[in-house]
């Protein structure tokens, strides 16, 4: 099997992935040196979600984040575990909870969003505003260019 070219898109994909890989190791490292718990950064986006939200369902976060319910569910029930979420029964339906960030959560989150801020400003603060503008948008593009892609292949 003869090993696969290396095309400037496949390149391009190369370098996202490695760059992700490396974004989330600072993140981890970043959340590991202020002495907080060692929760998941994914929990910790999921929670950020829920203060920027409060009384979302956890099919709100399902449509919001594009992750199935049952990952869903299984990262909620971790937080609430954890003790950094609340189930509250929902007014309008119950079968659905609306759910709410505990004091810890807040506490948990505030941490989260610091260490976001400095792995943000380690890859993207030698970057011009326009330079950052530009990267955005591009981003953005790609992203919508896939998600196109897999709701017609749903």
């Amino acid at each position: 099997m003869s090993p696969r070219p290396n095309t400037r898109p496949s390149a391009a994909l190369e370098a996202l992935l490695s760059l992700f890989g490396g974004m989330k190791q600072a993140m981890r490292h970043q959340l590991q040196s202020d002495g907080g718990p060692a929760t998941a950064p994914m929990l910790l986006r999921m929670l950020q979600l829920c203060k920027r939200q409060p009384g979302i369902t956890q099919q709100g976060m399902a449509l919001i984040t594009g992750r199935d319910k049952g990952q869903v569910a299984r990262l909620v029930k971790e937080l609430v575990d954890e003790g950094l979420l609340t189930r509250e029964d929902h007014p309008d339906d119950r079968r659905s909870h609306r759910l709410q960030p505990t004091a810890a959560g807040l506490a948990a989150v505030e941490r989260f969003e610091t260490a976001d801020a400095a792995v943000a400003e380690l890859i993207f603060g030698e970057l011009s505003t326009a330079e950052v503008s530009a990267l955005t948008e591009q981003l953005t593009r790609l992203k919508q260019r896939l998600d196109e892609h897999l709701a017609r292949a749903e």
